[in-house]
């Protein structure tokens, strides 16, 4: 799909807009990876969605066809633990390099963090 989104030229998708996920924790497929793309030339955008199991919680990147990906699947690896195939630099972004105490976004995750009240004197 995304070199019929790229490469068609009536089609021309040549900026990617947004990537983002979703969780259903419910669900068989438990997370949504949602791209938007649009076209410059051409005025139009699109939006595909893809869906990933919780025991395999990965897919292919789109860098290759869109470099500037790379940042936006990035944050979504941060903050839901999703992984990129083939990504050129899949490392953290927002969060510490070593932080391990799951992914934010994920609807299991406290609401009130992990042990943020340690961290800072809120007396003052």
């Amino acid at each position: 799909m995304c070199t019929l989104l790229k490469n068609d030229p009536s089609l021309d998708f040549d900026y990617p807009v947004h990537i983002t996920s979703v969780d259903y924790p419910n669900e068989p497929e438990r997370f949504e990876v949602v791209y938007e793309f649009y076209s410059i030339a051409k005025n139009h955008r699109v939006r595909l969605k893809a869906r990933v199991p919780e025991d395999d919680c990965t897919i292919d990147s789109v860098t290759a066809f869109w470099p500037g990906a790379n940042f936006l699947e990035r944050e979504v690896y941060d903050m839901m633990g999703i992984r990129f195939n083939n990504h050129p630099d899949l490392k953290r972004i927002l969060l510490p390099d070593d932080y391990d105490e799951g992914y934010p976004l994920r609807k299991n995750f406290p609401i009130q963090g992990r042990g943020w009240r340690d961290t800072f004197d809120f007396q003052r």
